[in-house]
């Protein structure tokens, strides 16, 4: 067996009561758990039970907010510890100055006993843009850092976040990739590519992701789509990354835009009720419109939970308790793929969900109106990943995302 796809969640504020009690039950919902450092002691336990179990534990030092007006002015992002007094420039931390920010960093891996980190990255605007090189040196001055501390089993996985009109330059890419090479001590790339995911992969953004994702093979290490959420599925079966993020029901894309506004004073913020995943169509219903749906002639049968593990009323319990079954049937999804051979997951991809998706949608859309762009959504995968099978009968792969150290050359 290959080893297996990385399937990363990251819960939300009111999201760990469901997670806790799946993994108390013993039940595989992801290769890893991200955790949001603003939230103090919330997530301590449900990180502990999570690194008990096996899962990887990854955290997310948030220096992507950390580094834009929008983000550092934002909930509780400015009172980290390496957070500073004012959004981060390359000035702040070339050289030496970056120390304090990676010292912080590291000790703050080490109390908690993460089992990963994402590495101190920016925003990148350009491809020569001065972050690329500063964020190498974080990165480099991390993995120093921890390995003073006793670390040396932490992993490094490298947030990429970068203009998607950046990424699709075959120069840039050719840039990026240096960067990225040995003997950058990373073990994974984590492709944060804005804008792009489920709702923003037309035709020439995925067919784009999917030669950059080739480009970048030639790192070596393995590729994550963050935010990807259903989309990334199908990169996940064309080969292009070996692992996918998303939160549970939301965060199924990549829109930085918010970052870079001024944040609203009077803003507090809130957190969403979970959506309803359809996993028949890889999409989602709002909350509230799920009893009309369920309730139309053939959507019980048709989209409804068959599985007793996951929803033991079937569709009832899809509404009742929408993370769960989101979180099982992702699980389920990843597992399906990951038990294939690469060079059949493709196929099996288009055959077992693509096209019956596809079809089914047409139903579910006439029913439910705000179907119709997912929809269209799966007609217009169906045709761009139906013509990338035939025209690239055998495409280069990323490693799976399997959570290990990568002892790579100097």
């Amino acid at each position: 067996m290959p080893d297996p796809l990385g399937s990363y969640i990251r819960p939300g504020y009111k999201d760990g009561p469901d997670v806790l009690q799946l993994l108390v039950e013993g039940r595989s919902i992801a290769s890893g758990l991200v955790a949001n450092p603003t939230w103090g002691n919330r997530q301590a336990d449900l990180m502990t039970e999570a690194g008990r179990q096996g899962l990887e534990t990854v955290l997310d030092p948030l220096t992507v907010d950390l580094g834009t007006a929008g983000g550092f002015g934002r909930g509780r992002v400015r009172n980290l510890p390496w957070a500073g007094n004012a959004p981060h420039l390359p000035d702040d931390l070339t050289g030496l100055a970056g120390v304090p920010l990676v010292r912080a960093i590291a000790e703050e891996v080490q109390a908690r006993g993460y089992s990963a980190v994402l590495a101190p990255t920016h925003f990148l605007s350009a491809a020569d843009d001065p972050w690329l090189l500063i964020d190498a040196d974080l990165t480099h001055r991390l993995r120093a850092e921890l390995d003073r501390l006793g670390l040396g089993h932490v992993r490094i996985y490298y947030p990429l976040v970068v203009k998607a009109e950046v990424f699709r330059h075959a120069e840039a890419r050719g840039r990026l990739v240096q960067t990225l090479r040995p003997p950058l001590p990373i073990d994974a790339v984590w492709l944060r590519i804005h804008p792009f995911g489920t709702n923003s992969s037309g035709p020439l953004a995925l067919r784009r992701y999917l030669e950059g994702c080739r480009d970048l093979h030639a790192t070596g290490v393995p590729l994550v789509a963050e935010h990807s959420g259903t989309v990334g599925l199908a990169l996940m079966a064309f080969g292009a990354v070996g692992g996918i993020e998303s939160g549970i029901t939301f965060s199924e894309g990549v829109q930085l835009g918010g970052l870079f506004k001024a944040p609203d004073p009077d803003d507090r913020g809130f957190s969403p009720a979970p959506r309803i995943y359809l996993h028949q169509l890889g999409t989602f219903l709002p909350p509230e419109r799920g009893e009309a749906f369920f309730g139309a002639r053939g959507m019980k049968s048709a989209h409804g939970c068959t599985n007793s593990g996951c929803c033991p009323r079937g569709w009832q319990d899809m509404q009742m308790r929408p993370r769960r079954h989101f979180l099982l049937q992702r699980a389920h999804e990843v597992a399906t793929l990951s038990a294939t051979p690469p060079p059949l997951r493709a196929g099996l991809y288009m055959e077992n969900f693509l096209r019956p998706a596809s079809d089914r949608a047409v139903r579910a859309a006439e029913i439910e109106p705000s179907l119709e762009p997912a929809r269209k959504r799966l007609d217009s995968w169906r045709g761009t990943l139906g013509a990338q099978l035939e025209k690239h009968s055998v495409f280069t792969v990323s490693e799976p995302a399997a959570g290990k150290r990568l002892r790579r050359p100097a």
